[in-house]
């Protein structure tokens, strides 16, 4: 039968309206109920106190049923772990947002309350405690870029104990901003801003630098990576041993030498931002065709920016950037004329204040867009159009500066094939969630700081460089690892080398280890290669359990036979009488949108059965054919946005090839493809579950049994009124 746990009825202050004596009764006649207790506040201190008191009995194993896990959790968890108590084993049930606050028939929304809290004593009678593990890492952390991000993240790593390589391209450490006469708002030259982190980083005996270094490739995993690189124009390989990797190339300004109409590399006295900003830190402001002083200047906006042939968005910087160097060139040459030609002035934060200081000083703005450019006798000629006055102005500038896009640096996709993070359409490195995990990228160990994830200034890129530093130290634990070894588990005899589970984990875990002994056998028996999976570093999303063939991997916390044995008795007595809709849901985007749906008290129809995933991911086409066996009439996945995946990006579209599939074999076999269906939603928006529930719901009505209900099995074709 299996492991009996204690239950536990929370009826949140006697608010919610469930009948909980008809549900004392029911569950206690479930042979997998030990014990079943009803609590108004397990919330509070005297609840808490129950459920330690609980744990203590059945090895642990413990059902909540109360409101959502996202609020109840953490605190029991905090409480039991304080008290020496391990929460592993708990099972959790959310009766208050998933079924007392969105149905209004008490009879109903109980009886859907009991399915599930059946369903969760199923899935805890296989459960096994997680175990606390340890692991001693190398102390060590490389940062790629010597810009202001890699210096930034550089000191806070060492300010946290951790020993650092810097590993530069160019000759000298600062990047871009090095080259900035003034960096707004702070009224400071890159070089002033720049001045006391290269000296703490000169100054301290943990990190080391290395110029000139170019990465070819890493190898390896958290705590174990092989950066390999070459110095200079030497061919001799070197290679540092490295814990982490801080991704901080900086970026690449654009130069528009294919766009024609600017004259950009043909005109010496066409410069970029950039190479104006070089200009003015040296001190010298002259025209480098024939060194003249310079006492005419026209700026022009969105050079590559805002194009569909270049660069598509809005590079976010060349505003600040034009006005920035504006007003050096006006504190340089007070009556020189500045002419900016743009179509949109961007200047988030802060910056509005110089935008109104430079107009308040004379630049001119002039709205529209550059006609032409030429050269007659030796002077560059201009003619723009300005489309408020709706006319054409004509001008000799001694410069014309082009604000060019901001692009990600060279070499990014390349080292991606090795390092494992995922790559903008734009060529940025992608993070990991937008919302929340900016930092981070698909790869475990791997952090992106700064302008190679997308343009930032530099007070946004000093801000990303110290939380990429904590979330590395939130990882490495100051080089012990000591946690919960929660995640996916291998059994190597079963594995049969496939590599699927490497190369779709969203994370980059498993790795493919090369079987020395394999030689020795038959040449039928032998697997070359078979997989490795370091459970400190899994992400927990089950992508790897849903694709292994061989069933060689599956999540320590829910394995195939317990969600089997779950989507069994959360079906148990469902028929063609009444049709039910099975829901599995993701615990990231899709958990927060029921859960707000509960919130909001928003009803829906109770004909569904909830249960919950890490991550879509995790549901295999097997999961859902059994679910339609047993009894289901629709089966639907509720998961996070295209893209917006917290297991890093790609466990959603896993999911969405699983549904294919599954579609694929109704139509095969002669059903109804229709039963299957996945849904992604946004937490801030509701209405999508409420529409997809009620979608299914419809579907199963009309559709009806599966041709494996009672009274039709056998009959391998679709059931019709």
């Amino acid at each position: 039968m299996g492991n009996k746990s204690s239950v536990l009825l929370c009826t949140c202050g006697k608010q919610l309206k469930l009948d909980f004596d008809f549900l004392k009764v029911q569950v206690s006649k479930l042979g997998l109920a030990d014990s079943v207790t009803v609590h108004d506040l397990l919330c509070q201190e005297e609840g808490l106190a129950t459920i330690e008191n609980l744990i203590s009995k059945n090895d642990g194993r413990v059902v909540i049923a109360a409101c959502t896990n996202q609020k109840i959790q953490p605190r029991i968890e905090q409480y039991l772990r304080a008290n020496g108590k391990d929460p592993s084993l708990i099972t959790y049930v959310n009766l208050r947002e998933h079924s007392a606050w969105v149905h209004e028939d008490l009879k109903e929304a109980s009886r859907k309350s009991l399915d599930m809290i059946r369903g969760a004593l199923a899935r805890s009678a296989k459960a096994v405690p997680l175990q606390l593990e340890k692991k001693n890492i190398k102390n060590h952390v490389t940062v790629i870029g010597g810009g202001i991000a890699g210096l930034e993240s550089a000191l806070n790593l060492s300010a946290l104990g951790y020993e650092v390589v810097i590993l530069e391209k160019a000759g000298t450490l600062g990047g871009h901003v090095l080259d900035l006469p003034m960096v707004a708002p702070t009224g400071k030259s890159g070089k002033e801003i720049l001045k006391s982190r290269l000296d703490a980083v000169e100054a301290n005996s943990g990190i080391t630098v290395v110029t000139n270094a170019m990465v070819k490739y890493v190898e390896g995993e958290m705590g174990d990576f092989r950066v390999h690189y070459i110095v200079g124009d030497s061919e001799k390989k070197s290679e540092t041993l490295t814990s982490a990797i801080v991704m901080a190339t900086g970026f690449k300004e654009f130069k528009p030498t294919m766009m024609d109409e600017y004259r950009y590399g043909k005109n010496p006295d066409v410069l970029t931002q950039l190479e104006l900003s070089k200009m003015l830190s040296l001190g010298a402001l002259t025209r480098p065709s024939n060194g003249e002083t310079v006492k005419e200047i026209v700026m022009v906006q969105c050079v590559g920016s805002r194009n569909e042939n270049y660069k598509r968005d809005c590079s976010k910087l060349c505003c600040t950037f034009a006005i920035d160097n504006s007003l050096e060139v006006l504190k340089m040459s007070p009556d020189a004329t500045v002419r900016i030609v743009y179509m949109d002035i961007r200047v988030p934060f802060e910056n509005e204040m110089i935008y109104k200081e430079s107009r308040e000083k004379g630049v001119d703005y002039i709205r529209g867009r550059i006609s032409m450019v030429w050269e007659e006798n030796g002077q560059t000629k201009v003619r723009i159009y300005d489309s408020l006055m709706n006319k054409y102005i004509e001008t000799t500038p001694d410069l014309l500066v082009l604000s060019t896009a901001i692009l990600p640096p060279e070499g990014i996709t390349e080292l991606s094939e090795t390092m494992g993070y995922a790559v903008e359409d734009d060529g940025h490195i992608k993070d990991l969630y937008g919302k929340l995990r900016r930092t981070e990228t698909r790869r475990r160990g791997i952090v992106a700081a700064g302008a190679v994830t997308r343009p930032q200034f530099v007070f946004e890129a000093v801000t990303d460089a110290q939380a990429a530093a904590l979330v590395l130290h939130n990882e490495l634990q100051g080089g012990v690892i000591q946690k919960i070894a929660r995640g996916a588990v291998l059994n190597v005899d079963d594995c049969v080398g496939c590599s699927l589970c490497a190369q779709q984990c969203p994370r980059g875990v498993p790795l493919m280890i090369e079987q020395a002994e394999a030689e020795e056998l038959d040449e039928d028996q032998k697997f070359l290669f078979k997989a490795a999976i370091d459970t400190l570093n899994c992400h927990a999303c089950g992508v790897c359990q849903s694709l292994c063939p061989s069933g060689a991997t599956e999540l320590n916390f829910l394995t195939n036979e317990q969600l089997w044995d779950e989507i069994d008795a959360v079906l148990e007595g469902a028929g063609p009488e009444e049709p039910i809709t099975l829901c599995f849901y993701c615990e990231e985007c899709a958990v927060s949108t029921i859960d707000i749906v509960g919130t909001r008290r928003i009803q829906y129809p109770s004909n569904n059965r909830l249960i919950p995933v890490p991550c879509a991911g995790r549901v295999s086409i097997i999961d859902i054919l059994r679910a339609l066996e047993k009894g289901a009439s629709t089966v639907m996945i509720a998961a996070c946005e295209k893209d917006r995946c917290h297991a890093g990006g790609t466990g959603n579209e896993i999911a969405q090839i699983q549904v294919d599939v599954a579609q694929d074999i109704l139509n095969a076999i002669g059903w109804k493809e229709k039963r299957v269906e996945m849904f992604r939603m946004f937490s801030a928006e509701p209405e999508r579950f409420i529409k997809a529930i009620e979608e299914m719901t419809e579907r199963a009505k009309k559709l009806g049994p599966t041709p494996v209900h009672d009274g039709t099995a056998g009959k391998w074709v679709e059931v019709t009124k």
